[in-house]
C-alpha cells in the first residue's frame, strides 16, 4: 500500500521543533523565535526563470504553514488512524452480517451488508492510498 501521508510521517520523525507557530507577514515564527521563511515573494519555477507571488498569497502561505505545526499534524494523523481502525471494525461487522443474512435466506439484508462492505472498502482504499 502507498501511504499518502508517508512524507508527513517522515518529516515528523525528523524531530521538528514542537509547538505552535504564528504567521508574521511572509514568515512563520515558531517556538524560541525559530523563523521559517515559508513564502518568499519570488521563487524559482525551474529553468525558465522565476514567478512572482502576490503578497496576499505569500501571507496566506505563511498562515497555512503556521497552522500546520507538528503537534497539530500529529493529532490529525492520530485521529485519522483511530477513525480508520473503526472503519475496519465496521467493515468486519458488515461482512459478518452479510454472511449471516445470506445463510438465513435474507437476501435483501445480505445485499445491503455487501453494499455497506463495498462502501467501507472504498473509504479504506482512499484513506490508505491503495493503488
Amino acid at each position: 500500500m502507498n501511504d499518502p501521508f508517508k512524507s508527513i510521517h517522515d518529516a515528523l520523525a525528523m524531530g521538528p521543533t514542537p509547538g505552535p507557530r504564528r504567521a508574521v507577514e511572509q514568515s512563520v515564527i515558531g517556538p524560541h523565535d525559530l523563523r521559517i521563511m515559508s513564502a518568499n515573494v519570488t521563487f524559482s519555477v525551474g529553468a525558465n526563470g522565476s514567478h512572482s507571488v502576490l503578497i496576499e498569497e505569500a501571507v496566506a502561505n505563511a498562515a497555512l504553514a503556521a497552522a500546520c505545526d507538528p503537534d497539530t499534524i500529529r493529532e490529525l494523523l492520530r485521529q485519522r488512524d483511530e477513525l480508520l481502525a473503526l472503519v475496519h471494525d465496521y467493515r468486519g461487522i458488515a461482512l459478518f452480517l452479510a454472511r449471516r443474512d445470506a445463510a438465513a435466506g435474507n437476501d435483501e439484508g445480505a445485499r445491503l451488508m455487501r453494499l455497506t462492505c463495498s462502501r467501507l472498502d472504498n473509504v479504506i482504499r482512499k484513506t490508505e492510498g491503495a493503488q
